[in-house]
């Protein structure tokens, strides 16, 4: 059980080495406990001490696929001792990590056997001159730049989804299980192969490192698949939640535009009462009682209700943060988009545009153009900003991606556009050049509303 002139009770460390290197590069983005450093440092040593203690049950597929398993699963609660993650995000870690380990083992055995190199069954009952035989320079050279090669795929490919999403949250519990059951599988029929390797030739064992590989890689393509939908979920009902939001905030800016509209009437009304009252009233205070009316009484008519509240909200955001906003809009183009859409549009790319526009030191340049207008059945919206000099456009998943620190709560309006766009069989497009930020967007109008056509200057 604890013999230690086996290759096998060595190469033990040997596969916990291997396993660690996956782990660390797949999950050291994640949540990390209070006092990482120490957890990781005790986890480490606590894995190398089972590692060498475990004892070697028998020489067999079974007693061997079960003592790496066990490693496995110790590995899982050390990274579970380490992150701050729930056991199922990291399990699904693990495993990436594991299959990662196990293409590059099966990758370098069947190399082996291409180029004729020379090696030892570590899962045999090897004696110690098996031990002191010593490894040619060219097994390692192959050994390393597999494990290298593979290591770094997955990282770059692989746990690249990990590193963007920072949370995981996984949905489809169906996939997750199949690529449990096709990993083990995997495992102990490698393990099989590996302790009847006299009874075939070498084409036999070419084929069944092969057929290996193959069924791993498919594994691994099944997890990143996993991670893309996980993320295409989340970033949905995020924006799902957004919309039902914006549609609450429509209805309350609605009723605050108005009511605000109603005041400025009767307060105007009343002030030109008191114009009528000679000497009671200084004029100047009059002008300004009425600059301020016009600047909180905004009256936009675009030829549609909702899109006349988004405007009117935003111009006196733009007005308090010295921004001019210059509209030629024929809202009546926009009908066909109920008002709660409009507003989450027209609300996340005017909000966009301003954050963008409010950073230019010289309130001279701070500047927001919209436009809509129509031609050969479609609607062209076009909304323009200007921004910093330096300001630099980075993509994510073909979207510019948000200047805010926190990536995970925010970036979300763009998606929120380009998905309303879809749904409306329209697209969008964005381009940057001479310090100016454009969003253009093309809705196809339905045939109901492709006659009357007007344009109206805001």
């Amino acid at each position: 059980m604890f013999d230690l002139s086996s290759a096998l009770f060595w190469y033990k460390l040997h596969f916990i080495t291997e396993l660690l290197v996956a782990e660390a590069l797949v999950t050291y983005t994640l949540n990390k406990r209070p006092r990482f450093g120490w957890r990781v440092l005790l986890s480490v040593i606590a894995l190398y001490a089972l590692a060498f203690a475990f004892p070697i049950m028998g020489y067999n597929a079974l007693t061997s696929s079960l003592m790496f398993f066990a490693l496995f699963i110790a590995s899982v609660a050390a990274l579970k001792v380490c992150y701050e993650e729930s056991w199922l995000n990291t399990f699904f870690c693990g495993l990436i990590a594991y299959t990662a380990q196990h293409i590059s083992y099966e990758l370098n055995s069947l190399l082996g056997l291409v180029m004729g190199l020379k090696s030892i069954n570590v899962y045999l009952p090897n004696g110690p001159e098996a031990i002191g035989a010593g490894i040619p320079a060219l097994n390692i050279a192959v050994y390393l730049s597999v494990f290298a090669l593979v290591y770094w795929f997955v990282w770059a490919f692989i746990a690249v989804r990990i590193r963007r999403q920072r949370e995981l949250v996984f949905i489809n519990f169906y996939l997750f299980f199949w690529v449990l059951i096709t990993i083990t599988i995997d495992i102990v029929f490698s393990a099989i192969v590996t302790y009847h390797t006299a009874n075939h030739s070498d084409t036999m064992l070419i084929m069944f490192n092969i057929s290996n590989i193959f069924s791993c890689c498919l594994s691994l393509g099944y997890q990143y698949l996993m991670l893309e939908k996980d993320n295409v979920a989340r970033e949905l009902i995020t924006i799902q939640m957004l919309w039902k939001k914006d549609k609450e905030r429509y209805e309350l800016s609605k009723e605050n535009i108005e009511l605000l509209n109603v005041r400025c009437h009767d307060l105007a009304s009343q002030i030109g009462a008191l114009r009528n009252i000679n000497g009671f009233v200084d004029d100047n205070a009059i002008i300004e009682l009425e600059n301020a009316l016009s600047f909180y009484g905004v009256n936009i008519h675009t030829g549609n209700d909702a899109l006349d509240v988004i405007l009117a909200e935003k111009h006196i955001l733009c007005d308090k943060k010295g921004i001019r906003l210059s509209c030629m809009i024929d809202g009546e183009k926009l009908s066909f988009i109920s008002p709660a859409e409009l507003y989450s549009l027209f609300g996340n790319a005017l909000q966009n545009a301003i954050e963008s526009a409010e950073k230019i030191d010289d309130p001279t340049r701070r500047l927001i153009i919209v436009s809509v207008k129509s031609q050969a059945n479609m609607v062209f919206i076009h909304i323009e900003n200007s921004c910093p000099d330096n300001l630099l456009l980075h993509l994510v998943d073909g979207l510019p991606e948000t200047t805010k620190n926190d990536k995970s709560e925010h970036g979300y309006g763009m998606k929120s556009i380009q998905l309303l766009c879809q749904r409306l069989g329209g697209d969008i497009d964005f381009t940057m050049e001479n310090s100016r930020f454009s969003l253009d967007i093309v809705l196809p109008m339905p045939r109901e509303k492709r006659s009357k056509k007007t344009n109206e200057k805001v």
